[in-house]
C-alpha cells in the first residue's frame, strides 16, 4: 500500500515536472515569435521526448501569430486622449466631475471591443494549450 503511495506521488512529481517543461518551452517558442524568430521544428528537435504533445501546440501557437497583427491607433486618437486626459485632470483639480466628449465616445467603445476581443482570444488560445496539455491526463472516473 505504501509503495503504491510512493509511486502515485512520484508519478504526480514527474507530471508536474513534464508540465513545466512543456510551459517552458512554449513560453520560450511564443518569445521568439513576438521577435518573428524561431520555428516550432527548433523546439521539437531540442525535445524529441515531447514531439506529441508539443507539435500542435506549436502549430497552433504560429498559425495564430500569422492570423493576429498587432493593433496600433491613430495618432489623431493618441492625441485626443492626451488632450482628453488633461482636461479631466483640470476638472478634477478644479472639483467638476469629468464626463466623457459626445465625440469620443465611438472611439472609446471601438478600443474596448478592441481589447475585449484581443483577451478573448488570447483566452481561447490559453485555454486551447491548457486543454491540450492535460487532455491526457484525467484521472479515469469509477464506473
Amino acid at each position: 500500500m505504501a509503495s503504491a503511495r510512493h509511486l502515485k506521488a512520484s508519478l504526480s512529481r514527474e507530471k508536474a515536472m513534464e508540465e513545466k517543461v512543456l510551459a517552458e518551452i512554449l513560453a520560450a517558442h511564443a518569445d521568439q515569435l513576438k521577435k518573428g524568430q524561431g520555428k516550432g521544428s527548433d523546439y521539437l528537435a531540442m525535445v524529441p521526448d515531447y514531439r506529441d504533445k508539443l507539435q500542435p501546440l506549436l502549430e497552433t501557437a504560429e498559425k495564430v501569430k500569422e492570423v493576429l497583427e498587432p493593433v496600433e491607433p491613430a495618432p489623431a486618437f493618441y492625441r485626443s486622449l492626451y488632450d482628453d486626459l488633461l482636461a479631466a485632470g483640470r476638472r478634477r483639480l478644479a472639483g467638476e466631475v469629468p464626463q466623457l466628449a459626445r465625440s469620443h465616445r465611438k472611439q472609446i467603445l471601438i478600443g474596448a471591443a478592441a481589447v475585449g476581443s484581443a483577451v478573448s482570444v488570447a483566452g481561447a488560445i490559453a485555454y486551447f494549450i491548457h486543454s491540450r496539455a492535460t487532455a491526457g491526463t484525467q484521472p479515469a472516473s469509477a464506473a
